[in-house]
């Protein structure tokens, strides 16, 4: 029901802001001399520290863009499984060494959250300082994390209490000063007053609801599709050259003759360790995952608080004015009343905004780390491998 009124309340704002988009494009079609230009600009703004190459396309633009932060979908610089040689193989083996012989800090710092204490543990298993290809996984799920979090405080901590102090405020003003209130008549025989706050209430919610229901779930969605297309992107590519890089490993010695001893321990070693490594990489860049969408969902929480608390702060502000000014206590007890109205339909609304954000991510179409079956790779690995060695042997002793 809510949904419908509200795709009714914004069908002509929508139009505009496709009609607008429509536009823009066209008109950067007209003047763009190469795709990745305008994409370079956009990027140099949006990204901050993040680098331009790494964005694939422009953010979407439109009305809903002026008012929320709106990222474009970043580009996939994972290697293809087509892609995959030995001389890579190589690369991945030594990054697999790196993490296996890192050193885990167990005295970790106390001076800062906790998040941040896994964050710089997974940065280092993950050879950000390193340049690893998955230093730009870590940018970008850092940077979505951060423009999540902006959009995320202006609607819950700025808006509810910059509405209730705008239009109370105003109620305030233009009943003291004896306007007659609209649609009086319909509420008699409350007083003039009374409907000043209501109608000052009732405006409050519709504009938060408009605002929470159209630009910034439409642009947080939008951020959260391209963030969900890049991951699933990169751990399917992952995954491909975990499959890769296993059967190859386990059929590395059929091109391989006795003399070639060595090339063959070195080519076998190096593709076992690089399908090792593909699988702690998706474990690792899920605990990423796991770690962004912690502080998303904490901060979430935490802004509801404080949009609540401020809004609260600026109802007691309020109040303690009309007294000042001899307001009498029916009348404050009338805002107050409205007030209250107010915020507990507002937090009511605004409280969905975790659920509302991470219902478009499909999380369950990640190639998972369990999916990877790493378990079950180094045991058919192994016994096929001892089995050959027994065939020889067995054979050796017939022949």
């Amino acid at each position: 029901m809510f949904g419908r009124i509200i795709n009714i309340l914004t069908m002509p704002f929508r139009m505009t802001g496709k009609l607008l988009r429509r536009g823009v494009k066209d008109a950067r079609a007209a003047g763009r001399t190469t795709a990745n230009a305008g994409g370079a600009i956009i990027a140099s703004a949006a990204g901050a520290d993040l680098l331009e190459e790494e964005y694939l396309e422009e953010p979407p633009s439109g009305i809903e863009a002026a008012l929320f932060k709106q990222l474009p979908r970043p580009r996939l610089t994972e290697k293809a499984a087509s892609e995959l040689t030995l001389e890579q193989a190589v690369g991945y083996a030594s990054d697999a060494k790196s993490f296996y012989r890192f050193g885990f800090p167990i005295f970790a710092r106390g001076d800062f959250f906790y998040e941040e204490v896994e964050q710089d543990y997974l940065n280092a298993a993950l050879g950000f300082d390193r340049n690893s290809i998955d230093k730009r996984f870590l940018e970008v799920t850092t940077l979505f994390r951060k423009t999540l979090n902006d959009n995320t405080r202006a609607m819950l901590l700025f808006w509810p209490p910059l509405m209730f102090a705008l239009f109370f405020g105003a109620a305030y003003v233009l009943q003291r000063s004896g306007a007659p209130a609209p649609f009086a008549v319909l509420f008699k025989p409350a007083s003039n007053a009374s409907v000043w706050f209501a109608l000052a209430a009732f405006a409050g919610l519709v504009v938060a609801f408009f605002v929470y229901s159209w630009p910034y779930k439409v642009v947080q969605q939008r951020n959260l599709l391209n963030l969900d297309n890049y991951i699933t992107s990169k751990f399917a590519r992952i995954n491909n050259n975990f499959q890769v890089a296993k059967r190859r490993a386990l059929n590395v010695e059929r091109d391989k003759r006795m003399g070639q001893r060595e090339e063959l321990k070195d080519e076998a070693g190096s593709w076992t360790l690089a399908y090792h490594w593909f699988a702690m990489r998706l474990f690792l860049c899920e605990l990423v995952l796991r770690n962004k969408f912690y502080q998303m969902r904490r901060n979430t929480t935490l802004y509801w608080v404080g949009g609540l608390f401020c809004t609260i702060a600026a109802l007691c502000a309020l109040g303690a004015l009309m007294a000042v000014e001899g307001a009498s206590l029916q009348l404050i007890v009338v805002m107050a009343a409205a007030g209250l109205v107010y915020l507990t339909l507002t937090a009511a609304i605004l409280r969905g905004a975790t659920s509302m954000m991470f219902r478009v991510v499909e999380s369950n179409e990640w190639s998972r780390f369990y999916i990877a079956d790493l378990d079950a790779t180094i045991r058919d690995h192994v016994g096929e491998d001892k089995l050959q060695i027994v065939t020889f042997r067995d054979r050796n002793r017939m022949e």
